[in-house]
């Protein structure tokens, strides 16, 4: 029950009012550590030029340190790509025509769809049934859920 509740207040706090209007942001955390365990010590939105120090091998494995500002840390190397000679945080694109579920799962209403293409606001991303990944979207003023496999990060150097 407690984990309902929580999912229900993120999503209220994500969803509520203007939480995802543009620009576009699709954040990624950037973590003290290379892995999930370690805390977040800051969110960069989409877009943010980042300086990469190094990509790491063995345990540190899909994980890279950055700098960007002030803000010093570990992001998953999936959401780094590319704009001209830049690496950034990447925006989160469709790869193809996207439905937009009301709830993370297919027995909810489809609300919309996302062309091809077209840069979404992409939340948290949560396990569901069956092994399928859902993300909290928001694009053409719908918020729902769409599964992960469809969105990835527009140039990723390292796509997930």
């Amino acid at each position: 029950m407690n984990k309902i509740l929580g999912f229900a207040a993120a999503a209220a706090v994500l969803f509520g009012g203007s939480a995802f209007a543009d620009p576009v942001t699709s954040p990624a955390n950037v973590r003290s550590g290379p892995s999930p365990k370690w805390r977040v010590v800051a969110t960069l939105p989409a877009g943010t030029d980042v300086t990469v120090v190094d990509c790491g091998a063995g345990w540190k494995r899909d994980w890279c340190e950055i700098q960007a500002g002030s803000v010093h840390g570990f992001v998953a190397a999936g959401v780094l790509g590319t704009q001209g000679n830049n690496v950034l945080i990447a925006p989160v694109v469709t790869n193809n025509q996207v439905a937009i579920y009301k709830g993370p799962g297919v027995n909810y209403k489809i609300i919309g769809n996302i062309p091809e293409n077209q840069t979404v606001n992409q939340g948290a991303c949560y396990q569901g049934t069956g092994g399928v990944i859902w993300c909290q979207v928001n694009y053409g003023g719908k918020s729902g859920y769409a599964i992960q496999s469809e969105l990835q990060r527009q140039n990723a150097l390292f796509p997930l």
